[in-house]
């Protein structure tokens, strides 16, 4: 699903950075294309992250979290998977549920992560690069 969605922007993206000529040749502007790359976190120098880390991170979430009400019957307890991009200014864009537990557990997860604040950027050879991020929220964990 996640290739998928991956070919889906790069198709839509790339009608965008190809042009053509009068003369009918078509032009690509790489350099475009490649200030646009996001990078995986083995590809970088420094992993982009949340200001002060995990132990910021978890402090974020405990004064941030609120468990969704919902019925009983509905109530969830597990880890939400997000996927997300950190831009070369630290906002989160793109993010998505690759597994989750139900949809008010959800949107909660996502709630917490758009509303996060700006990230420390991931950086490349001492250049701030965009950067593929994933992280995990506990629902009803200790």
């Amino acid at each position: 699903m996640l290739k998928l969605l991956q070919t889906i922007i790069f198709l839509i993206l790339s009608q965008q950075l190809y042009s053509q000529g009068r003369d009918g040749n078509i032009a690509i502007d790489l350099k475009k294309i490649e200030e646009n790359r996001v990078y995986y976190s083995n590809e970088v120098s420094v992993k982009a992250h949340f200001p002060n880390g995990e132990s910021g991170w978890e402090k974020y979430l405990l004064t941030h979290s609120k468990y969704p009400k919902m019925p009983r019957k509905d109530k969830a307890i597990g880890r939400i998977f997000l996927s997300f991009v950190i831009e070369k200014d630290g906002s989160i864009t793109d993010a998505v549920v690759t597994r989750g537990l139900n949809n008010k557990c959800n949107e909660e997860a996502l709630r917490l992560l758009r509303s996060s604040g700006n990230w420390v950027a991931a950086t490349l050879k001492s250049k701030k690069v965009r950067s593929k991020g994933n992280i995990s929220i506990g629902f009803g964990l200790n």
